[in-house]
């Protein structure tokens, strides 16, 4: 989708422990999904989680309090949000399509 020379970086946040996210990573290469070739930066506090508002709260309370929507969003050079895609199913995620239409925009990815 992004050519490695283009200056697209792409993160993870999750709410889980460095470690539990290294083991999630790992499990995807083991199953054959793919290798995850991007930083998961842990967020248990839920700062970043909440500062952009995508916290799930039906999970309010329960065992997964705290984790958020399945979100993607595009922030150019000067730290704006350009575009986002917040899905509120959890069984539901952005469309890679979605996200490279988005960069391309952006002027990023080649047309």
């Amino acid at each position: 989708m992004v050519k490695e020379e283009t200056q697209v970086r792409f993160y993870a946040i999750s709410v889980d422990s460095p470690a539990v996210s290294k083991q999630f990573a790992e499990q995807i290469a083991a199953d054959g999904k793919g290798e995850v070739n991007f930083p998961i930066l842990s967020d248990p506090a839920h700062r970043v989680i909440d500062g952009y508002g995508v916290r799930d709260s039906a999970y309010n309370g329960q065992k997964f309090e705290g984790i958020p929507h399945a979100t993607v969003y595009v922030i150019d050079k000067k730290g704006r949000v350009t575009w986002s895609k917040i899905e509120t199913d959890y069984k539901v995620r952005p469309n890679n399509g979605d996200v490279e239409s988005a960069l391309k925009n952006l002027r990023v990815v080649q047309q």
